[in-house]
This record gives structure tokens, C-alpha cells and sequence, in this order.
């Protein structure tokens, strides 16, 4: 059995990916903990009357809080805009021996011992070949073939690589 499906990525999709890649690693952790942090300084400076250090520490607060969002919304859009890969679409075929990746007359396959682990997200699922090269692969494309598609994964990957939380 295989499960096929044709990917045109999306800015919405890559922009899902780059958040969880970001959120999930310890930089963009401590960033979003630095912003919270921050943003109850402000709200207690502002409490207790110092409204310039109030308004310093919501200015700080919104960069890390605001900021990296919207910068990873931007270079989300540009990356699936200027990367000629993401042009057409990009057929993958889940098999028994590995993901089998195919555009216009380049192909490639990857065995399934070569994930380092598979992940979802609302919109994506995830399957990183190395810790900063992944297949990108949104969940609308699957249709009906996504729960096959996880029980393929969960099949030719070990459990402690599968996070994957939302089967249909």
C-alpha cells in the first residue's frame, strides 16, 4: 500500500512550520518566556505609577512577543515566493521503503530510517530528515488519505520520533 499526494506550498503552510520550528527550540522558547516576563514588568511598572518604564517594558514585551511572529508571517511569504522548488507542485509517495519525492523529471526517495522524527501541528505534518531540513507536508492535501498516511508513519518510524496528536 502507498499514499500519494501532490503538495503546493503555501505561505500558510510554511508559516505553520516556521512557528513550530521556532516555538519548539530552546531560542525561541526562552524569547517567548523573555516577552511574557517582560509584559508583567510592564503591567507591574504601570500598577504601581511608572508609566516610562511601563511603556519600556511593553516596547520590549511586543518585540519579542509580536515581532517574531510577524517577521516568521514575512519570511514565510518570501521563502514559498522565491524558492523555485515551491513553484510547482511536488508529488510524495509514502511507501513501504521511504517517502519518494518527485517534481517534473527529478526524483528522489528517502528511507524511513533517515527521519529523525515526525511532528503535526494544526495545519502540517512534519517529518525532519535533519534537525533544519524537513518535509513540509500540509494536512489539506491529504484528503482522505491521512490517517493512512499516519499509520504509515507510525508503522516505519519508531514511537519515541512519532509526535504526531491529531488523527482524523
Amino acid at each position: 500500500m502507498s499514499v500519494k499526494l501532490d503538495v503546493q506550498m503555501t505561505p500558510k503552510a510554511m508559516y505553520d512550520f516556521l512557528l513550530y520550528h521556532t516555538y519548539s527550540h530552546l531560542s525561541g522558547l526562552i524569547g517567548a518566556i523573555f516577552g511574557v516576563v517582560v509584559l508583567g514588568l510592564g503591567i507591574r511598572a504601570m500598577v504601581q505609577g511608572d508609566y516610562t518604564a511601563g511603556m519600556m517594558f511593553f516596547f520590549f514585551a511586543a518585540v519579542f512577543l509580536v515581532m517574531t511572529p510577524l517577521t516568521l508571517k514575512s519570511k514565510a511569504k518570501a521563502q514559498v515566493k522565491t524558492t523555485p522548488m515551491f513553484q510547482k507542485p511536488i508529488c510524495y509517495e509514502l511507501t513501504e521503503e521511504g517517502i519518494t519525492i518527485s517534481q517534473e523529471d527529478q526524483q528522489t526517495e528517502v528511507k524511513w530510517g533517515e527521519f529523525q522524527k515526525a511532528v503535526s501541528t494544526n495545519r502540517t505534518l512534519i517529518l525532519y530528515i535533519t534537525r533544519v531540513r524537513a518535509l513540509v507536508l500540509p494536512k489539506e492535501d491529504f484528503g482522505e488519505q491521512y490517517t493512512a498516511a499516519v499509520q504509515m508513519i507510525s508503522t516505519h518510524m519508531p514511537p519515541a520520533k512519532v509526535k504526531i496528536r491529531q488523527v482524523r
